[in-house]
């Protein structure tokens, strides 16, 4: 983590000298828009001697947003997204059902435009920083990603909603100064850990989103 702010300060301070450039196209207008990509499994244990990673391979994530950017440095993105990853063979055995880990959740973002500080006669590329927060309403289900919560041994159901963090860069291209393209990459930390509900061994779990999509700018007011 420290070396990821040493990073970021670094860069910051090599535009800094740069400022002054032409307002980003999205700057003062109102954006929806959507996108899709992946979800991989990254850490935290399930059990004492088996991690998330061990019991999920990757799956899809698919969403919408609405973003706002009041000045040309900051967006402010709110959204929902929904992610499923299947549980391994070698971990299911050979049973006829299909245990998936679902996750869907609604988020907050703040995005550091650092296209707004990049000297340019075009504005249209915009490298970014976005950090924020979720809430994560995830299960493991018993049977396909709609099929019910597993049943724990204390009869507890394999479910919580977590709050949770997340934060990683993305690149946005300017097609029109209505239409962005965007690819962007997120690491995810879910706040799961719950010792009553699921014992001493399960541990937060965390994700990375790789994810790409687009947003339709529009003025509000005149």
């Amino acid at each position: 983590m420290q070396r990821i702010v040493a990073i970021t300060a670094i860069m910051l301070l090599a535009i800094a000298p740069i400022a002054g450039a032409k307002d980003m196209p999205s700057m003062g207008k109102l954006g929806v828009g959507v996108n899709g990509g992946l979800m991989l499994p990254a850490s935290g244990d399930v059990t004492s001697d088996s991690s998330f990673s061990d019991f999920f391979k990757a799956g899809p994530q698919f969403g919408a947003h609405v973003n706002y950017t009041p000045i040309k440095e900051l967006t402010l993105r709110t959204g929902f997204s929904y992610a499923f990853m299947k549980m391994k063979d070698e971990v299911r055995g050979s049973g006829t059902e299909e245990p998936y880990f679902t996750a869907p959740y609604a988020y907050v973002d703040a995005v550091l435009n650092l296209g707004g500080l990049i000297k340019s006669e075009k504005s249209i590329v915009n490298p970014y920083i976005a950090a924020g927060d979720g809430m994560y309403f995830w299960k493991i289900t018993d049977d396909g990603a709609s099929g019910d919560a597993q049943k724990l041994g204390n009869n507890e159901e394999f479910k919580k909603t977590s709050l949770g963090v997340h934060f990683g860069p993305g690149v946005e291209i300017f097609a029109t100064p209505e239409l962005s393209i965007f690819a962007e990459g997120k690491y995810h930390l879910i706040l799961a850990k719950d010792t009553d509900k699921f014992g001493e061994d399960f541990k937060n779990m965390s994700a990375i989103e790789v994810a790409a999509g687009l947003t339709y700018h529009f003025p509000l007011g005149k």
